[in-house]
Protein backbone atom coordinates (compact mmCIF):
# COMPACT_ATOMS: atom_id res chain seq x y z
CA UNK A 1 0.00 0.00 0.00
CA UNK A 2 1.03 3.25 -1.07
CA UNK A 3 0.83 6.35 1.65
CA UNK A 4 1.52 9.60 2.93
CA UNK A 5 1.80 9.72 6.82
CA UNK A 6 -0.93 7.39 8.05
CA UNK A 7 -3.31 8.15 5.10
CA UNK A 8 -5.47 4.96 3.88
CA UNK A 9 -6.87 4.60 0.31
CA UNK A 10 -10.15 3.73 0.48
CA UNK A 11 -13.06 3.69 -2.53
CA UNK A 12 -16.23 3.02 -2.18
CA UNK A 13 -17.10 1.50 -5.37
CA UNK A 14 -15.56 -1.67 -6.89
CA UNK A 15 -12.30 -0.76 -8.82
CA UNK A 16 -12.83 -1.63 -11.87
CA UNK A 17 -15.27 1.48 -12.25
CA UNK A 18 -11.91 2.89 -13.10
CA UNK A 19 -11.67 1.31 -16.70
CA UNK A 20 -7.49 0.92 -17.08
CA UNK A 21 -6.37 1.66 -14.46
CA UNK A 22 -2.52 1.16 -12.97
CA UNK A 23 -2.46 -1.22 -10.05
CA UNK A 24 -2.51 -0.61 -6.31
CA UNK A 25 1.40 0.43 -6.04
CA UNK A 26 0.84 3.65 -9.28
CA UNK A 27 -2.69 4.90 -8.29
CA UNK A 28 -4.80 4.86 -4.88
CA UNK A 29 -8.33 6.70 -4.56
CA UNK A 30 -9.16 7.49 -1.31
CA UNK A 31 -13.53 7.71 -1.40
CA UNK A 32 -15.45 8.14 1.47
CA UNK A 33 -19.23 7.46 1.55
CA UNK A 34 -21.62 7.38 4.48
CA UNK A 35 -25.14 6.70 4.49
CA UNK A 36 -27.48 9.52 5.48
CA UNK A 37 -31.02 9.13 6.69
CA UNK A 38 -32.50 9.41 3.14
CA UNK A 39 -30.15 6.56 1.90
CA UNK A 40 -28.25 9.21 -0.56
CA UNK A 41 -24.89 8.79 -0.77
CA UNK A 42 -21.67 11.41 -0.29
CA UNK A 43 -18.86 10.80 -1.92
CA UNK A 44 -15.37 12.57 -2.78
CA UNK A 45 -12.13 11.57 -4.56
CA UNK A 46 -8.27 12.03 -4.33
CA UNK A 47 -5.81 11.30 -6.26
CA UNK A 48 -2.53 9.85 -4.05
CA UNK A 49 0.87 10.61 -5.27
CA UNK A 50 2.29 8.34 -7.96
CA UNK A 51 5.30 5.86 -6.56
CA UNK A 52 7.83 3.43 -8.00
CA UNK A 53 6.68 0.05 -8.62
CA UNK A 54 10.35 -0.90 -8.67
CA UNK A 55 10.88 -2.88 -5.70
CA UNK A 56 10.43 -6.31 -4.01
CA UNK A 57 8.42 -7.32 -1.25
CA UNK A 58 9.62 -9.29 0.81
CA UNK A 59 8.88 -11.58 4.18
CA UNK A 60 5.90 -11.70 7.04
CA UNK A 61 5.35 -8.66 8.38
CA UNK A 62 2.09 -9.30 9.69
CA UNK A 63 3.09 -9.29 13.51
CA UNK A 64 5.43 -7.84 15.89
CA UNK A 65 4.55 -4.44 15.98
CA UNK A 66 5.21 -1.98 18.17
CA UNK A 67 2.90 -0.77 20.78
CA UNK A 68 0.60 1.92 19.23
CA UNK A 69 2.26 5.51 17.78
CA UNK A 70 -0.08 7.51 19.53
CA UNK A 71 0.77 10.85 17.24
CA UNK A 72 -0.04 8.32 14.33
CA UNK A 73 -3.39 7.06 15.76
CA UNK A 74 -4.44 10.22 16.63
CA UNK A 75 -3.69 11.46 12.77
CA UNK A 76 -5.33 8.79 11.75
CA UNK A 77 -8.43 9.68 14.18
CA UNK A 78 -8.44 13.21 12.77
CA UNK A 79 -8.32 11.66 9.13
CA UNK A 80 -11.86 9.60 9.55
CA UNK A 81 -13.92 9.98 12.52
CA UNK A 82 -16.34 12.61 11.28
CA UNK A 83 -16.69 10.56 8.25
CA UNK A 84 -17.72 7.27 9.18
CA UNK A 85 -20.21 5.97 11.39
CA UNK A 86 -19.89 3.65 14.57
CA UNK A 87 -20.01 -0.01 14.94
CA UNK A 88 -20.31 -2.19 17.80
CA UNK A 89 -16.64 -2.83 19.71
CA UNK A 90 -15.03 -6.10 18.70
CA UNK A 91 -13.48 -8.43 21.49
CA UNK A 92 -10.18 -7.07 21.39
CA UNK A 93 -8.33 -10.15 23.16
CA UNK A 94 -9.64 -12.32 21.05
CA UNK A 95 -8.94 -10.59 18.06
CA UNK A 96 -5.82 -10.34 19.29
CA UNK A 97 -4.53 -13.93 20.16
CA UNK A 98 -6.33 -14.73 16.50
CA UNK A 99 -4.11 -12.21 14.53
CA UNK A 100 -0.55 -12.67 15.90
CA UNK A 101 -1.57 -16.59 15.61
CA UNK A 102 -2.51 -15.84 12.29
CA UNK A 103 0.65 -13.53 11.16
CA UNK A 104 2.73 -16.44 12.25
CA UNK A 105 4.63 -17.29 9.30
CA UNK A 106 2.50 -20.01 7.87
CA UNK A 107 2.07 -22.34 10.80
CA UNK A 108 -0.79 -23.67 12.55
CA UNK A 109 -4.13 -24.14 10.75
CA UNK A 110 -3.68 -20.40 8.78
CA UNK A 111 -0.83 -20.17 6.05
CA UNK A 112 0.52 -16.70 5.13
CA UNK A 113 1.76 -14.58 2.34
CA UNK A 114 2.29 -11.18 1.25
CA UNK A 115 -0.29 -9.63 -1.51
CA UNK A 116 1.18 -9.01 -4.83
CA UNK A 117 1.32 -5.78 -6.70
CA UNK A 118 -1.48 -6.20 -9.15
CA UNK A 119 -4.16 -6.40 -6.39
CA UNK A 120 -7.52 -4.36 -7.84
CA UNK A 121 -9.32 -2.68 -5.42
CA UNK A 122 -13.03 -3.71 -3.87
CA UNK A 123 -14.71 -2.34 -0.67
CA UNK A 124 -18.01 -2.87 1.09
CA UNK A 125 -19.02 -0.02 3.39
CA UNK A 126 -16.80 2.62 5.68
CA UNK A 127 -17.75 3.02 9.68
CA UNK A 128 -16.47 5.08 12.47
CA UNK A 129 -13.45 4.62 14.29
CA UNK A 130 -14.22 4.86 18.42
CA UNK A 131 -11.49 4.77 20.89
CA UNK A 132 -11.79 4.48 24.18
CA UNK A 133 -9.33 5.99 27.28
CA UNK A 134 -8.11 2.72 28.35
CA UNK A 135 -4.05 2.30 29.11
CA UNK A 136 -3.49 0.96 25.59
CA UNK A 137 -6.43 3.14 23.30
CA UNK A 138 -8.22 1.00 21.40
CA UNK A 139 -9.52 1.93 18.34
CA UNK A 140 -12.35 -0.18 16.54
CA UNK A 141 -13.06 1.18 12.85
CA UNK A 142 -13.84 -0.61 9.51
CA UNK A 143 -13.22 0.84 6.28
CA UNK A 144 -13.46 -0.10 3.08
CA UNK A 145 -10.05 -0.81 1.55
CA UNK A 146 -8.27 -3.40 -1.10
CA UNK A 147 -7.33 -6.90 -1.54
CA UNK A 148 -6.85 -9.08 -4.01
CA UNK A 149 -10.01 -10.89 -5.87
CA UNK A 150 -10.49 -13.73 -2.79
CA UNK A 151 -10.04 -11.05 0.02
CA UNK A 152 -13.20 -8.59 -0.41
CA UNK A 153 -13.95 -7.49 2.68
CA UNK A 154 -13.84 -4.91 5.85
CA UNK A 155 -10.69 -3.80 7.50
CA UNK A 156 -11.08 -3.49 11.04
CA UNK A 157 -8.44 -1.35 13.34
CA UNK A 158 -8.73 -2.78 16.38
CA UNK A 159 -6.08 -3.65 18.83
CA UNK A 160 -3.53 -2.08 20.24
CA UNK A 161 -0.86 -3.11 18.49
CA UNK A 162 -2.35 -1.46 15.36
CA UNK A 163 -2.90 -4.38 13.35
CA UNK A 164 -5.72 -4.12 10.82
CA UNK A 165 -7.74 -7.34 9.66
CA UNK A 166 -9.49 -8.20 6.49
CA UNK A 167 -12.97 -10.38 7.61
CA UNK A 168 -14.70 -11.69 4.71
CA UNK A 169 -17.68 -14.27 4.43
CA UNK A 170 -15.63 -16.70 3.69
CA UNK A 171 -14.03 -16.33 7.24
CA UNK A 172 -10.43 -14.87 5.42
CA UNK A 173 -8.53 -12.78 6.97
CA UNK A 174 -5.26 -10.30 5.99
CA UNK A 175 -3.46 -7.95 8.29
CA UNK A 176 -1.91 -5.01 7.50
CA UNK A 177 0.98 -3.39 9.61
CA UNK A 178 1.17 0.67 10.16
CA UNK A 179 5.39 -0.19 10.10
CA UNK A 180 7.17 1.04 7.35
CA UNK A 181 8.88 -1.32 5.07
CA UNK A 182 10.50 0.73 2.44
CA UNK A 183 11.17 4.23 2.01
CA UNK A 184 11.24 6.36 -1.53
CA UNK A 185 13.04 9.40 -1.97
CA UNK A 186 12.02 12.53 -4.01
CA UNK A 187 9.87 15.64 -4.01
CA UNK A 188 7.66 13.61 -1.16
CA UNK A 189 8.65 10.95 0.99
CA UNK A 190 6.29 8.40 0.65
CA UNK A 191 5.69 4.88 3.31
CA UNK A 192 5.30 0.91 1.66
CA UNK A 193 3.51 -0.94 4.28
CA UNK A 194 2.81 -4.43 3.99
CA UNK A 195 -0.63 -6.54 3.81
CA UNK A 196 0.18 -10.36 4.87
CA UNK A 197 -2.89 -12.91 3.99
CA UNK A 198 -4.12 -15.38 6.83
CA UNK A 199 -6.27 -17.63 5.49
CA UNK A 200 -7.54 -20.81 6.77
CA UNK A 201 -6.13 -23.90 5.49
CA UNK A 202 -9.53 -25.25 4.67
CA UNK A 203 -10.14 -22.31 2.29
CA UNK A 204 -7.07 -22.51 0.79
CA UNK A 205 -6.90 -23.48 -2.82
CA UNK A 206 -5.21 -23.10 -6.62
CA UNK A 207 -8.55 -23.98 -8.38
CA UNK A 208 -11.25 -21.70 -9.23
CA UNK A 209 -13.46 -20.58 -6.60
CA UNK A 210 -16.96 -22.05 -6.79
CA UNK A 211 -18.66 -19.99 -8.92
CA UNK A 212 -22.21 -17.79 -7.98
CA UNK A 213 -24.41 -16.18 -10.40
CA UNK A 214 -23.82 -12.87 -8.41
CA UNK A 215 -20.14 -13.01 -9.08
CA UNK A 216 -21.13 -11.88 -12.67
CA UNK A 217 -23.36 -8.32 -11.22
CA UNK A 218 -21.02 -5.48 -11.66
CA UNK A 219 -20.47 -4.12 -8.07
CA UNK A 220 -21.66 -0.94 -7.75
CA UNK A 221 -25.21 -2.69 -8.69
CA UNK A 222 -24.83 -5.03 -5.37
CA UNK A 223 -25.31 -1.80 -3.37
CA UNK A 224 -27.82 -0.55 -5.47
CA UNK A 225 -31.13 0.04 -3.77
CA UNK A 226 -34.19 -0.29 -5.50
CA UNK A 227 -36.77 2.33 -7.54
CA UNK A 228 -40.00 2.59 -5.25
CA UNK A 229 -42.55 2.70 -7.89
CA UNK A 230 -46.10 3.39 -7.52
CA UNK A 231 -48.42 0.49 -7.02
CA UNK A 232 -51.47 -0.46 -9.57
CA UNK A 233 -55.04 -1.07 -9.11
CA UNK A 234 -54.55 -5.05 -9.02
CA UNK A 235 -51.88 -4.95 -6.34
CA UNK A 236 -53.35 -2.31 -4.27
CA UNK A 237 -56.30 -4.35 -4.45
CA UNK A 238 -55.35 -7.39 -3.24
CA UNK A 239 -53.13 -4.79 -0.02
CA UNK A 240 -56.38 -3.12 1.12
CA UNK A 241 -59.13 -5.86 0.53
CA UNK A 242 -61.19 -3.34 -1.84
CA UNK A 243 -62.33 -3.66 -5.25
CA UNK A 244 -60.20 -1.42 -7.99
CA UNK A 245 -63.78 0.35 -8.35
CA UNK A 246 -63.17 1.06 -4.44
CA UNK A 247 -59.92 3.03 -4.57
CA UNK A 248 -59.26 6.36 -5.38
CA UNK A 249 -56.06 6.90 -6.45
CA UNK A 250 -54.82 9.59 -6.00
CA UNK A 251 -50.97 8.88 -6.04
CA UNK A 252 -49.10 8.68 -9.48
CA UNK A 253 -50.18 12.06 -10.51
CA UNK A 254 -52.29 10.05 -13.11
CA UNK A 255 -54.72 11.51 -15.65
CA UNK A 256 -58.02 9.83 -14.23
CA UNK A 257 -59.93 10.56 -17.28
CA UNK A 258 -57.89 8.31 -19.50
CA UNK A 259 -57.48 8.38 -23.32
CA UNK A 260 -60.18 9.69 -25.84
CA UNK A 261 -62.20 6.69 -26.42
CA UNK A 262 -60.98 6.41 -30.26
CA UNK A 263 -58.17 4.93 -28.36
CA UNK A 264 -59.39 1.47 -27.09
CA UNK A 265 -61.42 1.16 -30.45
CA UNK A 266 -58.11 1.43 -32.33
CA UNK A 267 -56.73 -0.89 -29.89
CA UNK A 268 -59.22 -3.35 -31.12
CA UNK A 269 -59.14 -3.06 -33.98
CA UNK A 270 -55.10 -3.74 -34.79
CA UNK A 271 -54.35 -5.48 -37.65
CA UNK A 272 -50.88 -6.69 -37.29
CA UNK A 273 -49.97 -7.07 -33.59
CA UNK A 274 -47.73 -10.39 -34.62
CA UNK A 275 -45.41 -7.77 -36.73
CA UNK A 276 -42.40 -6.07 -35.00
CA UNK A 277 -42.64 -2.22 -34.59
CA UNK A 278 -41.32 0.51 -36.86
CA UNK A 279 -37.79 1.06 -34.99
CA UNK A 280 -38.13 4.73 -36.46
CA UNK A 281 -41.30 5.32 -34.92
CA UNK A 282 -42.15 7.48 -38.15
CA UNK A 283 -45.94 7.74 -38.11
CA UNK A 284 -45.47 9.13 -34.15
CA UNK A 285 -43.26 11.43 -34.92
CA UNK A 286 -44.91 13.21 -38.05
CA UNK A 287 -47.62 13.60 -35.75
CA UNK A 288 -45.49 14.78 -32.83
CA UNK A 289 -44.13 17.20 -35.16
CA UNK A 290 -46.98 18.88 -35.66
CA UNK A 291 -48.33 19.16 -32.50
CA UNK A 292 -44.85 20.74 -31.64
CA UNK A 293 -44.13 22.35 -34.74
CA UNK A 294 -40.20 20.93 -34.11
CA UNK A 295 -39.09 19.09 -37.24
CA UNK A 296 -39.60 14.71 -36.81
CA UNK A 297 -35.35 14.79 -37.45
CA UNK A 298 -35.11 16.24 -33.91
CA UNK A 299 -37.75 13.86 -32.21
CA UNK A 300 -36.97 10.49 -30.84
CA UNK A 301 -39.53 8.42 -28.88
CA UNK A 302 -39.57 6.06 -26.89
CA UNK A 303 -40.75 3.53 -24.02
CA UNK A 304 -41.70 6.76 -21.69
CA UNK A 305 -39.76 9.40 -20.91
CA UNK A 306 -38.08 7.26 -18.11
CA UNK A 307 -36.25 4.97 -21.17
CA UNK A 308 -35.20 8.25 -22.73
CA UNK A 309 -33.37 9.39 -19.79
CA UNK A 310 -31.39 6.25 -19.20
CA UNK A 311 -30.62 6.17 -22.71
CA UNK A 312 -29.34 9.93 -22.26
CA UNK A 313 -26.84 8.72 -19.08
CA UNK A 314 -25.77 5.44 -21.20
CA UNK A 315 -24.90 7.70 -24.19
CA UNK A 316 -23.10 10.57 -22.41
CA UNK A 317 -21.79 9.51 -18.91
CA UNK A 318 -18.95 7.43 -18.27
CA UNK A 319 -18.62 5.48 -15.34
CA UNK A 320 -17.43 7.73 -12.66
CA UNK A 321 -18.79 11.00 -14.36
CA UNK A 322 -21.09 13.96 -12.48
CA UNK A 323 -24.46 15.13 -13.01
CA UNK A 324 -26.61 18.15 -11.07
CA UNK A 325 -29.16 17.52 -9.48
CA UNK A 326 -31.83 20.02 -7.67
CA UNK A 327 -33.70 18.30 -4.79
CA UNK A 328 -36.52 17.65 -4.34
CA UNK A 329 -37.24 16.42 -7.58
CA UNK A 330 -38.35 13.29 -9.72
CA UNK A 331 -35.78 10.37 -8.44
CA UNK A 332 -35.77 8.99 -11.19
CA UNK A 333 -32.72 11.13 -12.24
CA UNK A 334 -30.33 9.92 -9.15
CA UNK A 335 -31.59 6.38 -9.69
CA UNK A 336 -30.41 5.87 -13.37
CA UNK A 337 -27.25 8.30 -12.48
CA UNK A 338 -26.36 4.92 -9.47
CA UNK A 339 -27.35 2.17 -12.50
CA UNK A 340 -24.79 3.69 -14.81
CA UNK A 341 -22.12 4.54 -12.03
CA UNK A 342 -22.29 8.13 -11.78
CA UNK A 343 -21.79 10.45 -9.44
CA UNK A 344 -24.52 12.88 -8.29
CA UNK A 345 -24.11 16.25 -7.05
CA UNK A 346 -26.76 17.63 -5.46
CA UNK A 347 -27.92 21.21 -5.65
CA UNK A 348 -30.85 21.37 -3.32
CA UNK A 349 -33.63 24.05 -4.44
CA UNK A 350 -34.65 26.82 -2.21
CA UNK A 351 -37.79 27.24 0.68
CA UNK A 352 -40.00 28.06 -2.06
CA UNK A 353 -38.79 25.27 -4.24
CA UNK A 354 -37.20 27.46 -6.52
CA UNK A 355 -33.60 27.02 -8.34
CA UNK A 356 -30.43 28.09 -6.56
CA UNK A 357 -28.98 28.96 -9.75
CA UNK A 358 -26.11 31.01 -8.28
CA UNK A 359 -25.43 27.53 -6.47
CA UNK A 360 -25.65 25.17 -9.89
CA UNK A 361 -22.78 27.94 -12.00
CA UNK A 362 -20.56 27.30 -8.80
CA UNK A 363 -20.91 23.58 -9.38
CA UNK A 364 -20.88 23.18 -12.60
CA UNK A 365 -17.48 25.29 -12.65
CA UNK A 366 -15.61 23.85 -9.90
CA UNK A 367 -17.30 20.06 -10.19
CA UNK A 368 -17.40 19.94 -14.17
CA UNK A 369 -20.02 17.67 -14.62
CA UNK A 370 -21.64 16.85 -17.71
CA UNK A 371 -25.39 17.07 -17.24
CA UNK A 372 -28.14 18.94 -15.20
CA UNK A 373 -31.20 17.70 -15.16
CA UNK A 374 -34.23 20.20 -14.39
CA UNK A 375 -37.93 19.70 -14.45
CA UNK A 376 -40.53 22.30 -15.26
CA UNK A 377 -42.90 22.02 -13.33
CA UNK A 378 -41.03 20.19 -10.43
CA UNK A 379 -42.31 17.05 -9.28
CA UNK A 380 -43.02 17.00 -6.35
CA UNK A 381 -43.87 20.68 -5.84
CA UNK A 382 -44.95 21.96 -9.06
CA UNK A 383 -42.80 24.96 -9.46
CA UNK A 384 -41.49 26.32 -13.22
CA UNK A 385 -38.36 27.46 -14.18
CA UNK A 386 -38.49 31.12 -15.62
CA UNK A 387 -36.67 31.82 -18.49
CA UNK A 388 -33.98 33.62 -16.73
CA UNK A 389 -32.65 30.97 -14.78
CA UNK A 390 -32.87 28.56 -17.70
CA UNK A 391 -30.65 30.60 -20.12
CA UNK A 392 -28.02 31.45 -17.29
CA UNK A 393 -27.59 27.21 -16.91
CA UNK A 394 -27.89 27.04 -21.41
CA UNK A 395 -24.66 29.51 -21.10
CA UNK A 396 -22.94 26.76 -19.13
CA UNK A 397 -20.52 24.01 -20.54
CA UNK A 398 -22.72 21.34 -18.85
CA UNK A 399 -25.64 18.99 -21.11
CA UNK A 400 -29.39 20.71 -19.77
CA UNK A 401 -32.28 17.55 -20.04
CA UNK A 402 -35.68 19.12 -18.82
CA UNK A 403 -37.97 17.62 -18.56
CA UNK A 404 -41.36 19.51 -19.32
CA UNK A 405 -43.88 15.95 -18.54
CA UNK A 406 -46.34 18.30 -16.61
CA UNK A 407 -45.84 21.32 -19.18
CA UNK A 408 -49.32 20.76 -20.94
CA UNK A 409 -51.03 22.13 -16.64
CA UNK A 410 -48.96 25.06 -16.47
CA UNK A 411 -50.39 27.27 -19.41
CA UNK A 412 -46.93 27.58 -20.71
CA UNK A 413 -45.60 27.30 -23.89
CA UNK A 414 -42.86 23.85 -24.01
CA UNK A 415 -39.41 24.28 -24.75
CA UNK A 416 -38.85 22.18 -27.69
CA UNK A 417 -38.15 23.99 -30.53
CA UNK A 418 -35.16 25.82 -28.47
CA UNK A 419 -33.18 22.28 -28.81
CA UNK A 420 -32.39 23.96 -32.43
CA UNK A 421 -30.66 26.28 -31.09
CA UNK A 422 -28.99 25.28 -28.40
CA UNK A 423 -26.90 22.56 -28.58
CA UNK A 424 -26.59 21.29 -25.35
CA UNK A 425 -30.56 21.10 -24.33
CA UNK A 426 -32.63 18.25 -24.59
CA UNK A 427 -36.33 18.58 -23.51
CA UNK A 428 -38.48 15.75 -22.92
CA UNK A 429 -42.13 14.73 -22.89
CA UNK A 430 -44.75 12.31 -22.10
CA UNK A 431 -47.83 10.87 -22.70
CA UNK A 432 -48.75 10.06 -19.33
CA UNK A 433 -50.36 12.77 -18.10
CA UNK A 434 -51.53 14.83 -20.82
CA UNK A 435 -53.38 12.08 -22.48
CA UNK A 436 -53.98 9.48 -19.92
CA UNK A 437 -51.43 6.69 -21.31
CA UNK A 438 -49.45 5.79 -18.58
CA UNK A 439 -50.12 2.64 -18.62
CA UNK A 440 -48.46 2.00 -22.61
CA UNK A 441 -45.42 4.01 -21.72
CA UNK A 442 -44.95 6.41 -24.60
CA UNK A 443 -42.03 9.42 -24.06
CA UNK A 444 -40.71 11.67 -26.57
CA UNK A 445 -38.46 14.22 -26.34
CA UNK A 446 -36.76 17.03 -28.57
CA UNK A 447 -32.28 17.08 -29.33
CA UNK A 448 -30.39 18.72 -31.34
CA UNK A 449 -29.45 16.49 -34.31
CA UNK A 450 -25.98 17.06 -33.33
CA UNK A 451 -26.53 14.41 -30.16
CA UNK A 452 -29.22 12.45 -31.57
CA UNK A 453 -27.43 11.16 -34.15
CA UNK A 454 -25.72 8.62 -31.53
CA UNK A 455 -28.93 8.61 -29.37
CA UNK A 456 -30.54 6.34 -32.69
CA UNK A 457 -27.18 3.79 -32.61
CA UNK A 458 -27.98 3.04 -28.90
CA UNK A 459 -31.63 2.79 -28.29
CA UNK A 460 -33.54 -0.57 -28.25
CA UNK A 461 -34.47 -0.79 -32.21
CA UNK A 462 -38.32 -1.46 -31.28
CA UNK A 463 -38.29 0.22 -27.80
CA UNK A 464 -41.99 1.44 -28.71
CA UNK A 465 -45.01 -1.35 -29.53
CA UNK A 466 -47.81 -1.12 -32.02
CA UNK A 467 -50.19 -0.62 -28.98
CA UNK A 468 -48.30 2.79 -27.90
CA UNK A 469 -47.42 3.93 -31.20
CA UNK A 470 -51.24 3.44 -32.24
CA UNK A 471 -52.14 4.92 -28.98
CA UNK A 472 -50.27 8.37 -29.01
CA UNK A 473 -51.38 8.73 -32.98
CA UNK A 474 -54.97 8.28 -32.16
CA UNK A 475 -54.80 10.57 -29.07
CA UNK A 476 -53.01 13.45 -30.88
CA UNK A 477 -55.84 13.41 -33.56
CA UNK A 478 -58.35 14.34 -30.88
CA UNK A 479 -57.31 17.61 -29.94
CA UNK A 480 -60.06 18.55 -28.64
CA UNK A 481 -60.38 15.88 -25.69
CA UNK A 482 -56.84 16.48 -24.56
CA UNK A 483 -57.74 20.48 -24.26
CA UNK A 484 -60.85 19.49 -22.55
CA UNK A 485 -59.19 16.98 -19.94
CA UNK A 486 -56.76 19.62 -18.97
CA UNK A 487 -58.96 22.39 -18.78
CA UNK A 488 -61.22 20.00 -16.15
CA UNK A 489 -57.76 18.91 -14.23
CA UNK A 490 -56.58 22.64 -13.53
CA UNK A 491 -59.93 23.72 -12.80
CA UNK A 492 -60.21 20.83 -10.57
CA UNK A 493 -56.39 21.66 -9.18
CA UNK A 494 -57.40 24.90 -7.95
CA UNK A 495 -60.87 23.74 -6.01
CA UNK A 496 -58.09 21.00 -4.59
CA UNK A 497 -55.83 23.86 -3.43
CA UNK A 498 -58.56 25.96 -1.99
CA UNK A 499 -59.74 23.10 0.31
CA UNK A 500 -56.55 21.64 1.45
CA UNK A 501 -55.84 25.28 2.77
CA UNK A 502 -58.79 24.89 4.99
CA UNK A 503 -57.15 21.99 6.75
CA UNK A 504 -55.76 23.16 9.77
CA UNK A 505 -53.04 20.49 9.79
CA UNK A 506 -52.19 20.79 6.13
CA UNK A 507 -50.19 23.86 4.27
CA UNK A 508 -50.54 23.37 0.55
CA UNK A 509 -48.24 24.70 -1.84
CA UNK A 510 -49.43 26.42 -4.96
CA UNK A 511 -48.83 24.42 -8.41
CA UNK A 512 -48.58 24.72 -11.71
CA UNK A 513 -49.37 20.63 -12.55
CA UNK A 514 -51.97 18.27 -11.56
CA UNK A 515 -50.52 17.64 -8.12
CA UNK A 516 -50.15 19.72 -4.98
CA UNK A 517 -47.38 18.91 -2.67
CA UNK A 518 -48.78 19.65 1.36
CA UNK A 519 -46.52 19.97 4.36
CA UNK A 520 -48.31 18.28 7.26
CA UNK A 521 -47.96 20.78 10.59
CA UNK A 522 -49.66 20.77 13.88
CA UNK A 523 -47.60 17.50 15.49
CA UNK A 524 -48.79 15.24 12.66
CA UNK A 525 -47.07 12.54 11.16
CA UNK A 526 -46.86 12.27 7.63
CA UNK A 527 -46.33 8.45 7.01
CA UNK A 528 -49.92 8.43 9.47
CA UNK A 529 -51.74 10.25 7.90
CA UNK A 530 -50.82 8.37 4.28
CA UNK A 531 -51.66 5.11 6.15
CA UNK A 532 -54.85 6.82 7.70
CA UNK A 533 -56.52 8.04 3.93
CA UNK A 534 -55.35 4.37 2.65
CA UNK A 535 -57.01 2.42 5.13
CA UNK A 536 -59.94 4.41 3.55
CA UNK A 537 -59.42 3.62 0.13
CA UNK A 538 -58.03 6.94 -0.62
CA UNK A 539 -53.89 6.59 -1.89
CA UNK A 540 -51.37 9.99 -1.51
CA UNK A 541 -47.99 9.74 -1.65
CA UNK A 542 -45.95 10.06 1.12
CA UNK A 543 -42.28 11.54 1.13
CA UNK A 544 -39.47 10.11 3.67
CA UNK A 545 -36.36 11.62 2.30
CA UNK A 546 -34.51 14.21 3.91
CA UNK A 547 -36.12 17.21 1.49
CA UNK A 548 -39.64 16.45 2.02
CA UNK A 549 -39.52 14.47 5.43
CA UNK A 550 -42.70 15.81 6.78
CA UNK A 551 -45.10 16.19 3.20
CA UNK A 552 -47.55 14.44 1.45
CA UNK A 553 -48.07 14.74 -2.50
CA UNK A 554 -51.89 14.63 -3.55
CA UNK A 555 -52.65 13.97 -7.26
CA UNK A 556 -55.57 16.26 -9.09
CA UNK A 557 -58.37 13.96 -9.99
CA UNK A 558 -61.86 14.40 -10.66
CA UNK A 559 -64.57 16.16 -8.38
CA UNK A 560 -65.18 13.20 -6.36
CA UNK A 561 -61.98 12.34 -5.71
CA UNK A 562 -61.73 15.67 -4.30
CA UNK A 563 -64.99 15.08 -2.14
CA UNK A 564 -64.46 11.82 -0.83
CA UNK A 565 -60.62 12.98 0.40
CA UNK A 566 -61.72 16.02 2.02
CA UNK A 567 -64.40 13.64 4.16
CA UNK A 568 -61.69 11.72 5.03
CA UNK A 569 -59.23 14.04 5.89
CA UNK A 570 -61.95 15.75 8.38
CA UNK A 571 -62.76 12.57 10.15
CA UNK A 572 -58.83 12.64 10.85
CA UNK A 573 -58.38 16.47 12.43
Amino acid sequence: MVSDDFSFPTITEPFPLFVGSPSLWNVSYEVFSRERDDDQQFQRRKSFPMADRDMKIVGNHGIGCKEDDEERMDMLWENFNDELRPIPSLDKNKEQRRLRKGGGGGGGRFDSGVTGDKAELYCVKTWKMSKTSSALRYYSFSCVFLSPNHFMGVIDFSSASSLCMIETHHKRHAILSPRPIFSFEGNRKLVVRSMTSTIPADHVSHDQERLTGDSFIRGHLKNLSPYQPILPFEVLSNHLGRRPEEIIKLDANENPYGPPPEVVEALGALKFPYVYPDPESRRLRAALAEDSGLESDYILAGCGADELIDLIMRCVLDPGDKIVDCPPTFTMYEFDAAVNGALVIKVPRKGDFSLNSDRIIEVVKSEKPKIIFLTSPNNPDGSIINDVDLMRILDLPILVVLDEAYIEFSGLESRMTWVKKHENLIVLRTFSKRAGLAGLRVGYGGFPLSIIEYLWRAKQPYNVSVAAEVSACVALQNPIYLETVKEALVQERERLYKLLCEVPYLKPYPSYSNFILCEVTSGKDAKKLKDDLAQSGVMIRHYNKKELRGYVRVSVGKPEHTDALMECLKVLT
